[in-house]
């Protein structure tokens, strides 16, 4: 499939008509969503966590946390998101877009609506 970019929304969920554009890395294999710091700060975003993580060449990191909304393709989503520090590159992980009611079209190389969600019947 390789790697690819979205352009997304990023915003306050405090102050959700503040808006800032960020193209990110749509990347399946990274659980959450990075944004970078600056960013969040400029948009009034608080950090609620510090939090660990292992990056792919196993280096483990630890970042703060917070919680933000995320737009794209006219929808929009409430995502706890890593706050990157300069060098981390943005990314769109795996639970926005679930979030986002999108998955990726690994022939194409691009987003579309899900078509649906296995749900396990109790």
């Amino acid at each position: 499939m390789g790697v690819f970019r979205v352009r997304i929304q990023v915003f306050s969920l405090k102050n959700p008509e503040q808006r800032h554009e960020l193209d990110v890395v749509v990347d399946t294999g990274a659980t959450r969503t990075v944004v970078p710091r600056a960013m969040a700060v400029q948009l009034g975003v608080l950090p609620e966590k510090q939090q660990s993580f292992h990056m792919i060449n196993g280096e483990k990191i630890t970042r703060e946390v917070a919680w933000i909304g995320v737009t794209l393709q006219g929808n929009s989503a409430h995502t706890e998101a890593i706050l990157g520090e300069a060098g981390d590159t943005p990314v769109l992980g795996a639970l926005t877009l679930e979030e986002l009611s999108l998955e990726v079209d690994p022939t194409r190389g691009l987003l579309r609506p899900a078509e649906g969600f296995l749900l396990v019947a109790a």
